[in-house]
């Protein structure tokens, strides 16, 4: 690693690492280097590093992100983006807003941040300096990743004679032509009778028969079976003659026709399908948020943080201490469970379930959690799981 001297300072800083680029008004060299660890993670990650020191300390800055198919960018205060759009341009400023203007462009050309005057530029890939201000060009990320994605040597094949190699020479027994005229003009002698098939040690010798022994004949009919004498507690069971029905009814059978007809089933006798539960969070000052969708609470949330859950809805919740994280929790309904999910926050967050002692949650893993669940966030910021309606 090298590490440049600095002749003069400017006002602003780019950090670029891992498609990601920061144009920020940072002059302290350890804080910089904090930020290039957090450019290289990811786009919340950086956000999160900017409001470290809390919202009123965050500098002007402009993030953008070209790591995935659409561009994200940020920006704040007297930082300034421009955006060219299928030969359009438009700015993107956020001097009105008190925190930052974040948006997500899906067919830009060019992005400039900064100060877009200047006519030379030198590329960067990853690394601090200072400069004026950076361009970002959707054409030059589509020549990169041609030219990292090659196709391997196409091999050509090999079409000429392939001579046969024989492991061991094979010795051919060459029959005069004389002779295999002489057994063809010989007659072909018949097997003698008492010779016997190919198959007569599996089955015994071949027997030969004439066609009026192999004939079929139908049997003669068999004698009527015996008369069998049954005990008197079988045959007194079964009634007399006179009263047998015609035909082969016994007279003990019960026709369907002398059943009574059963009725249809009445709808009250369906069971109904049980009804979904509904959920909502009792947050701590007092509001009361709907779980129909997801939500994303914390400081000053972003759904860009979550992209698995889609339609989310950023919930802002803010402490004493301001110590919550910008995107500290997700909440989502999956069947009839509630799920929360630690978004990798600063100091944490706790689950209290009814009747257990605190537990803190794992970052990034969703956890399931019951009725009466309290979600803390640290300095009395609470949401309490309950039943919507």
């Amino acid at each position: 690693m090298f590490e440049v001297q600095q002749a003069a300072a400017g006002e602003w800083a780019v950090v670029a690492g891992g498609a990601r680029a920061l144009l920020v008004a940072e002059q302290d060299a350890a804080r910089l280097r904090d930020l290039l660890d957090a450019v290289r993670t990811g786009f919340a990650e950086t956000l999160d590093a900017l409001v470290a020191r809390g919202l009123s300390r965050t500098p002007s800055f402009a993030l953008l992100d070209a790591s995935t198919g659409a561009v994200l960018l940020a920006v704040r205060g007297t930082a300034t983006a421009s955006v060219s759009e299928d030969g359009r341009q438009r700015a993107v400023q956020a001097a009105a807003v008190s925190s930052w203007v974040e948006t997500q462009l899906d067919d830009a050309d060019t992005v400039t941040l900064g100060d877009g005057s200047a006519t030379v530029t030198l590329p960067l890939v990853e690394g601090v300096v200072r400069a004026s201000g950076l361009v970002w060009s959707a054409a030059e990320r589509a020549e990169d990743v041609g030219a990292t994605v090659a196709a391997s040597p196409k091999r050509e094949r090999d079409t000429g004679p392939v001579d046969a190699v024989l492991a061991e020479p094979v010795e051919v027994t060459r029959v005069p032509e004389a002779t295999l005229a002489a057994l063809a003009s010989e007659p072909v002698a018949a097997p003698a009778a008492s010779e016997t098939s190919g198959y007569d040690h599996l089955f015994g010798a071949t027997l030969v028969r004439s066609v009026e022994e192999a004939a079929v004949r139908p049997e003669e009919d068999e004698a009527a079976p015996a008369r069998i004498d049954l005990p008197g507690f079988i045959t007194d069971s079964f009634p007399p003659v006179s009263g047998r029905l015609e035909g082969d009814h016994d007279g003990l059978t019960v026709m369907s026709g002398d059943l009574p007809r059963r009725l249809p089933a009445t709808p009250e006798a369906t069971p109904s399908a049980p009804e979904r539960q509904e959920f909502a969070v009792l947050l701590s000052d007092g509001r009361r948020e709907p779980l129909s969708v997801p939500i994303v609470v914390g400081r000053a949330p972003s759904v860009t943080a979550v992209p698995s859950l889609r339609g989310a809805r950023p919930v802002t919740l803010t402490s004493a201490e301001d110590d919550i994280s910008r995107s500290h929790v997700a909440v989502v309904v999956e069947g009839d469970s509630v799920v929360v999910t630690d978004l990798h926050s600063r100091n944490g967050t706790l689950v209290v379930l009814p009747g257990t002692s605190p537990q803190k949650l794992r970052s990034g893993e969703p956890t399931t959690v019951v009725l009466g669940t309290v979600i803390d966030l640290g300095s009395g910021a609470t949401l309490t799981v309950e039943a919507a309606g």
